[in-house]
Order: C-alpha cells, then sequence, then structure tokens
C-alpha cells in the first residue's frame, strides 16, 4: 500500500503533466490556427466554377470625370515586371433595396428632431426631404426616406468663424466619439464596425477645407469609415479619401456647430444571396485601363504619368444605388494614382 507520501509524489507528477499537457494544446492549437491562416493567405481556395445565376449583370456605373484618363500616360513596374495573375472567377453578392413604406417619413421626421431640426420638412422631389435648423440658418438635413442615406450639415463657407475655436481632444477621442454617435443613432451596422476608419486633419484656405498634417495646424477634423473586406478581398469606392460614412467636427463647444458635416451612404449587402462570374484576366484589364476605359479614383498629384506598381481584385461600392456587389481590378501607383477597372467578362455583363 502506497504511502501517504508516496501519494502525495505522484499526484504532484500527475497534476504538473496535466498542466504540461493543457500548456501544449494551447500551444499546439495557437500554431495551428497561425499556421492554417497563413496558408490561406499564401493559397487562398479557389472559388466554385462560374453559374451566372443573377443572369447578365448590369454595367457598374462610375461618377463622370472632368478629366479623362486619355489624358494620362500609363506605365507598369511592378515588382514581377508585369501584371500579376488573378482569379478566374470570383463571388457576386446581391445587394437588395429596401421598399418605401407609410412610415418612413414620419421615422425621418423623428430622426431630423432629434438632430434639434425643424420636424416638418421641404420636399425635394418624391423621395427626398430637407430639414431646417430654426435657431442656425446654414444647418440642414437632406433625407432620402427610401434609402435612409443622408447628409447633415453646417454650411462653414459662410460662417469660417466657426472654425475659430480649436477645442480638439485629439484623434482617439475624435474617433470614439464619432462611433458613439453611429451608435447612438443606431446606423452603426456591423460590417462598418469591423471595417476599418480614418482620421484626417483639414485646414481652412479660403472657404474650403484641404488637409494639413497635424492637428495642431488643424482647423477641422474628419472621420472616414469603411466596410469591412469580404474575405481578403477589400471594397472601394469611387473616392477612397471619403468613406461613404464620415464626419467633419469643428473645434467648437456648441453642439450644433460642431458638426460640420454628417454624411451617410449605405447600401445593404445580402451575404448568403450570391452567384459566381468569369473574370476577365488581369492583363485585359491593363490593356482597358491604357485605351482610356477606366476609371481614375485618384489623379497623380503631379504630373499626367501614371506609374502604376501594383494591382490587385475588390469590391466596387458606388454612391449610387447598385443591384450587385461586382469586382474590380485596382491599379495603384506613384503619387497617390488609384484606378477602377470592371473585372466581370463578357458577355455576362452589360455593355
Amino acid at each position: 500500500m502506497a504511502t501517504l507520501t508516496e501519494t502525495a509524489y505522484y499526484t504532484r507528477r500527475s497534476i504538473n503533466w496535466l498542466i504540461l499537457a493543457v500548456i501544449g494544446y494551447i500551444i499546439l492549437q495557437f500554431s495551428w490556427t497561425i499556421f492554417v491562416a497563413a496558408w490561406l493567405a499564401i493559397f487562398p481556395p479557389k472559388p466554385p466554377p462560374p453559374n451566372n445565376a443573377f443572369g447578365v449583370l448590369p454595367k457598374l456605373q462610375f461618377p463622370q470625370q472632368s478629366s479623362p484618363s486619355g489624358q494620362l500616360t500609363f506605365r507598369l513596374e511592378t515588382i514581377q515586371g508585369r501584371v500579376p495573375a488573378a482569379s478566374e472567377s470570383a463571388t457576386i453578392y446581391f445587394m437588395p433595396k429596401s421598399p418605401a413604406n407609410l412610415l418612413a417619413l414620419n421615422e425621418t421626421q423623428d430622426f431630423a428632431e432629434r438632430l434639434g431640426l425643424n420636424p416638418n420638412p421641404i420636399q425635394e422631389t418624391k423621395k427626398i426631404y430637407r430639414f431646417a435648423d430654426p435657431d442656425f440658418i446654414l444647418r440642414s438635413l437632406r433625407y432620402d426616406i427610401v434609402s435612409n442615406n443622408f447628409i447633415l450639415r453646417y454650411r462653414f463657407e459662410e460662417d469660417t468663424g466657426v472654425l475659430n475655436e480649436k477645442n480638439f481632444a485629439g484623434s482617439d477621442a475624435l474617433l470614439a466619439e464619432a462611433k458613439s454617435l453611429l451608435q447612438s443613432y443606431e446606423v452603426y451596422n456591423n460590417d462598418i464596425q469591423l471595417g476599418t476608419t480614418n482620421v484626417s486633419f483639414l485646414h481652412l484656405v479660403g472657404d474650403k477645407l484641404v488637409p494639413t498634417t497635424s492637428l495642431s495646424t488643424a482647423d477641422a477634423v474628419r472621420v472616414d469609415f469603411y466596410r469591412k473586406t469580404i474575405g481578403n478581398t477589400p471594397i472601394v469606392i469611387p473616392n477612397p479619401d471619403e468613406g461613404p460614412i464620415n464626419f467633419v467636427f469643428s473645434g467648437s463647444t456648441n453642439s450644433k456647430q460642431r458638426i460640420l458635416q454628417f454624411a451617410y451612404t449605405y447600401w445593404p449587402i445580402d451575404y448568403d444571396t450570391r452567384a459566381w462570374y468569369g473574370l476577365k484576366t488581369s492583363a485585359q484589364a491593363w490593356q482597358e485601363l491604357q485605351s482610356g476605359t477606366g476609371y481614375i479614383a485618384r489623379y497623380p498629384k503631379t504630373g499626367q504619368a501614371a506609374v502604376v506598381r501594383n494591382v490587385y481584385l475588390a469590391y466596387y461600392d458606388s454612391y449610387d444605388p447598385q443591384t450587385y456587389l461586382q469586382p474590380v481590378f485596382v491599379f495603384e501607383g506613384d503619387n497617390g494614382f488609384m484606378a477602377y477597372v470592371p473585372a466581370v467578362a463578357p458577355p455576362w455583363v452589360e455593355n
């Protein structure tokens, strides 16, 4: 029969082995998770073959451009020395639209009232309503009662004195303030919460706010919100420097003059309703860009030469309603250059 000393000895050894086993299991699980993530990043799974289940897709609509891409000269200088190969197919997602409902205007009036505006609007179109502030004539809300997209603005151009106060608490505090506003008005959707943000500083030149380098030289601060990526594929928008949801804050202590802009454009994505479509090759997309048919999201800061350093696939999220979330080839380069070329291959997209 084992003595108490022997029992205690073997019990301690068993506990030690158990602890080591648990630690080893945790390390193994952690290492496996890292390995799988790295493997999928290097060798992503191929999408299913095209089924073209949505039929012929509508042509992507890009904003009109005052400077056509044909005025640029393009030069490819990627690490590979050529355009990198891209996936042969991609997932297309359905983007549902909310139908108009009888309570939409009442709900919008409640929202306007919470913002301190006159709840009795001026109807601009069948679905666009404008709400004025009874105390500040430069402050107004323009609201689409069908899409629930809106923009609240204080026209600082007509009152630049509102930018004289510099009560800024710092980037983190302003980002937290913007998030809190989205939450309080119940418009902080999950794919925005999981997306990226950007805080930038603005300086008044004439009656325009232009970027500056630091908070110490800022007259206003901008906070932009972007959607989360879909897998490893980012989502791009017409103007990459302006998130579809954004705030511009002044340093004013007056709550109605503090928010110079609260712009909200959000089109829901049904991630469960999807189809698969074949794509152009990256070489074809490069040829289209060179021929002047691409959309220039950001022109080079200087000169007329666009030096392309990086090419990848992304999804295009328009400011205007679109039925499907479709991929584009993104061309990035020197001096901030960025351009998009629709990626879905004919004949499964409208001409």
